[in-house]
């Protein structure tokens, strides 16, 4: 692996543990307690980036007709392209 690569991993095996910290949320309510553990914010993390691609998925289904879609591919020749 390179090091981008190994850095990738370590920040996603560290995402929301004591690792990186955390911080208490309270109910001013209730007086409910919670540890929240801090997130590695990396883009190619799962937990992190997960709303977002459900959100970017969502955006684009949106953008569709509803009919069935055929992918082809062809060549022009070279007097046309």
């Amino acid at each position: 692996l390179s090091l981008g690569q190994l850095k990738v991993m370590a920040a996603i095996e560290t995402c929301r543990t004591a690792a990186l910290g955390g911080h208490v949320e309270a109910c001013e309510d209730c007086g409910y307690h919670r540890i929240a553990f801090n997130s590695c914010r990396d883009r190619h993390c799962p937990k992190c980036q997960g709303a977002a691609a459900k959100a970017w998925l969502a955006a684009r289904q949106a953008d569709l007709l509803p009919v069935g879609y055929f992918h082809v591919v062809f060549t022009l020749p070279a007097e046309i392209a």
